[in-house]
């Protein structure tokens, strides 16, 4: 969206009273600029082999991905980075979920003592999950 701005902001430069010359140079610029930017992007995500263009867009919203992400991943490691490594706002739609999936573990994860969980990670887990 920022190089779809730089035409208005060409133009309300113009509008103020901005150097005649400044304003050439910005057009120019601007032609040469949104054309070779599109050129490189188009070249770039054709050289990319056919079966991994999906990867590089998508439709689903960061949240919808990041809760996928915590009910589908098996990896206790990567559960845990997802859930306390991001703002509770985006899984506070799971929070219950979330809540008694650390209730279940927590003693587990003390007896283990899993790499990942360290002083740094049981101090982002709210003291009300923690089993007495």
């Amino acid at each position: 969206f920022t190089m779809l701005s730089l035409p208005g902001a060409i133009t309300i430069y113009a509008g103020q009273g901005g150097e005649a010359r400044v304003e050439r140079l910005a057009w120019r610029l601007l032609y040469i600029l949104i054309p070779s930017t599109l050129g490189v992007f188009s070249l770039f995500f054709f050289n990319i082999e056919k079966e991994y263009r999906h990867t590089f867009y998508s439709l689903e919203r960061g949240i919808d991905l990041l809760v996928r992400r915590i009910r589908t991943t098996p990896a206790e490691r990567i559960k845990a980075g997802a859930i306390f490594g991001n703002s509770k706002h985006l899984w506070i739609s799971i929070e219950g979920e979330v809540r008694n999936w650390v209730e279940e573990n927590w003693s587990k994860w003390e007896e283990d003592k899993p790499k990942w969980f360290d002083e740094n990670m049981k101090a982002k887990i709210p003291e009300e999950w923690i089993p007495a």
